[in-house]
């Protein structure tokens, strides 16, 4: 078992270089060293989930680094070796992501509490290195596919986590296949008569969509005559956020989605015009995306359109964007710009929510709210965008966009319409900002504020004016 997992290892890494290659099956030496003799719970070696773990990511072309810091993920927590020889043997970037995934001493500490110092700790290193939280999935998956053994007071609230906390982080870093897997496993210990019920109609409904896909993709074939379209395909969400998303009303419809890779993002355009010139186009459904950015390594033109009674979603984008559903993080890897990449998944939450919260319990929950809450886009009149998480009001708006601004706001119109500072926002609303001379920051301004940055913001304005 431990070989068999061991060759499919190094071969899915067909894309290291030979040196690369080496120091992988130095690694697995080393961590099957250091693993001699313990059991996991199902009685087969512990060395088989680091393996587990490495193979997940080699899926995604992880970096020689990701890989080598998942084959030695639990050695600090779990055996003699110390982060000293772990630096020793394999350089300070392996040392930090694998430090970043070692918990701390459980002690005196409740288990709430020492869960909470623990995620804080995962996401603070991820802050700085991405491939912090990506090894973490990937554990917490194979710790899925084997959660049976565990007994059901155990398996509820492991499943439970996973879905509010883990699967959406699998979304921010683009590593949407794992994400599907952990809410299917997720979805079906929290649930398991409802996972079944729910899962049967979806492969229903599949049956329908898989139909409605084979005629769009005919159709472009006979339009696309200058070649522009280099693959089609749908994708579906993932289980248990359809489920959610149905139960909020929304249709089944959108939970299917066709995706059309183009050659450039320029030809975007031209495949959006063939679409409209084959179905029906549904009014007020087109966003553009490329012009204006929501993520900062998708970029996408989306409609609808109506396809046998249907409201079909269709998004349109490059190769680049492609990769990135592909091999999510690993295809924007630089060790060089590594914490850039991580700040620009994860944003600046974490650091502000650090400065306002009195412990980490309390850290966990705000950053649930900022981190993994929908999400929505909010305009200046001059269409500059800003990301918010569902449920900001105008307030958490000027202090994302310009806090100076924000510090110094009289009033506020929310798509040309004077409303109150707590106006719930909603997605696509346009709002223009209107100041005073003197800053205008009222504790007043703390009620119905959602987001960190705001909190902060406003907290040392009345900490200094006192």
């Amino acid at each position: 078992m431990i070989n068999e997992v061991k060759d499919a290892i190094i071969q899915k890494c067909n894309y290291l270089t030979e040196a690369e290659v080496i120091q992988l099956q130095s690694a697995m030496a080393f961590s099957e060293k250091a693993h001699q003799g313990q059991t996991r719970a199902t009685g087969e070696p512990y060395i088989i989930h680091p393996l587990e773990v490495c193979l997940m990511l080699s899926e995604y072309h992880a970096d020689i680094t990701s890989l080598i810091s998942a084959l030695l993920h639990d050695v600090v927590e779990d055996t003699h070796v110390s982060l000293n020889e772990i630096k020793e043997y394999y350089g300070s970037h392996v040392s930090f992501i694998v430090d970043g995934l070692t918990k701390f001493e459980k002690g005196s500490f409740e288990n709430e509490e020492y869960k909470a110092i623990n995620t804080e700790k995962l996401l603070s290193t991820a802050l700085l290195d991405i491939r912090v939280a990506v090894i973490k999935l990937a554990d917490r998956l194979h710790n899925m596919r084997t959660l049976a053994i565990k007994r059901i007071e155990k398996t509820i609230p492991y499943a439970n986590e996973t879905l509010l906390f883990f699967s959406p982080l699998a979304e921010k870093v683009g590593l949407y296949k794992l994400q599907e897997e952990l809410e299917d496993l997720g979805f079906s210990y929290l649930n398991s008569h409802r996972y079944t019920q729910y899962k049967k109609i979806m492969e229903e409904y599949t049956l329908i969509f898989t139909d409605i896909s084979h005629k769009i993709t005919d159709d472009l074939q006979l339009k696309d005559l200058n070649n522009d379209i280099i693959h089609v395909e749908w994708r579906k969400t993932p289980l248990y956020k359809s489920y959610i998303l149905l139960s909020e009303g929304q249709e089944f419809s959108d939970l299917f989605t066709i995706h059309i890779t183009t050659k450039t993002t320029l030809k975007c355009y031209s495949v959006l015009g063939i679409i409209h010139s084959l179905f029906e186009h549904v009014p007020h459904k087109l966003i553009d995306h490329i012009a204006i950015e929501k993520h900062p390594f998708i970029k996408y033109l989306e409609t609808k359109v109506r396809i046998n009674q249907l409201n079909i979603r269709v998004v349109i984008h490059d190769e680049a964007t492609s990769n990135f559903y592909k091999h999510g993080v690993f295809e924007y890897l630089d060790e060089i710009q590594i914490q850039y990449l991580s700040e620009s998944l994860l944003s600046n939450s974490i650091h502000s929510i650090q400065s306002i919260a009195p412990n980490s319990v309390a850290f966990c929950d705000l950053i649930s709210f900022e981190l993994f809450q929908k999400e929505i886009t909010v305009f200046t009149p001059n269409l500059d965008s800003i990301t918010l998480p569902e449920n900001s009001n105008i307030i958490d708006f000027a202090f994302a966009f310009n806090p100076s601004l924000a510090n110094r706001m009289a009033f506020a119109k929310v798509n040309g319409e004077v409303t109150s500072l707590q106006t719930i926002l909603q997605d696509m609303d346009i709002v223009e900002i209107h100041t005073n001379k003197q800053v205008m920051v009222t504790t007043k301004w703390l009620i119905g504020v959602k987001t960190s940055k705001a909190i902060k913001e406003i907290m040392q304005i009345i900490d200094a004016n006192k």
